[in-house]
């Protein structure tokens, strides 16, 4: 780094798509020559406290480049910059969400198929204690900062509490194993974070029926979830 590489250069990140400004900062401060090729980046730590981020956030920008290979990790040694061609954020989304959708649009599919009855039967079956649990995730995602709420997995507790509701250990497995396999794709990696908040905003149709013990409300409004999580997909990677 320069001598300059304290100053203004390094704004405090206030976007909502974190990761992808951080990454943008990177190269202007590479165009500039703040940064050369070679050289080692300042620690975590001292990232954290320049950009004003999250751990996790500052990590997954430097995922996204190491793939690339603009930045190398070495174990114990930092990162350095390898390559001074930082690329847009927004294309590497674009071409991993494309990369993805036709496996997430399988898996949704079979969860749709699943999941939409696991709702109907929490909406028949499910206990107070059971329906506190289902909210509880709903509750987390309002008063959760935005920069921490893509960290956390609020929405796999959610569709995990509705399985366990139902009371069918089968039909649970099933969720389960699915939702492993759509975490791996990554869905929420490749999304920004205001879609991310409002697809959890799609889960309170779906904890209302249950808790109104409408089975056919809870079924359609899954159902409804699902679709939309379709929509996001096909438009995203159009």
């Amino acid at each position: 780094m320069t001598e300059n590489a304290s100053g203004p250069e390094f704004a405090p990140i206030k976007n909502t798509r974190l990761s992808e400004v951080i990454i943008a900062q990177i190269a202007s401060l590479v165009e500039r020559g703040h940064i050369e090729l070679n050289q080692r980046f300042p620690s975590e730590r001292e990232l954290q406290e320049r950009w004003r981020v999250s751990r996790p956030v500052l990590r997954e920008a430097f995922r996204v480049l190491e793939m690339r290979g603009v930045v190398e990790s070495r174990q114990g040694g930092g990162r350095y910059l390898r390559s001074t061609h930082v690329i847009d954020p927004s294309r590497v989304r674009t071409s991993e969400l494309a990369a993805n959708r036709d496996v997430l649009l399988r898996i949704w599919e079979a969860r749709e198929a699943v999941e939409t009855k696991l709702a109907e039967l929490a909406a028949q079956r499910a206990t107070t204690d059971q329906l506190a649990a289902i909210e509880r995730p709903l509750l987390a995602i309002a008063l959760e900062p935005a920069e921490k709420l893509m960290s956390l997995d609020l929405n796999g507790e959610f569709h995990a509490a509705i399985a366990r509701a139902a009371s069918n250990p089968i039909l649970e497995e099933f969720s389960e194993r699915l939702l492993q396999t759509s975490k791996q794709v990554g869905f929420k990696s490749i999304v920004g974070l205001q879609d991310w908040r409002a697809l959890q905003g799609e889960h309170q149709p779906i904890f209302e029926a249950i808790r109104q013990q409408d089975p056919a409300s809870a079924r359609q409004a899954m159902a409804a979830h699902f679709h939309n999580l379709r929509l996001r997909v096909l438009e995203a990677s159009s």
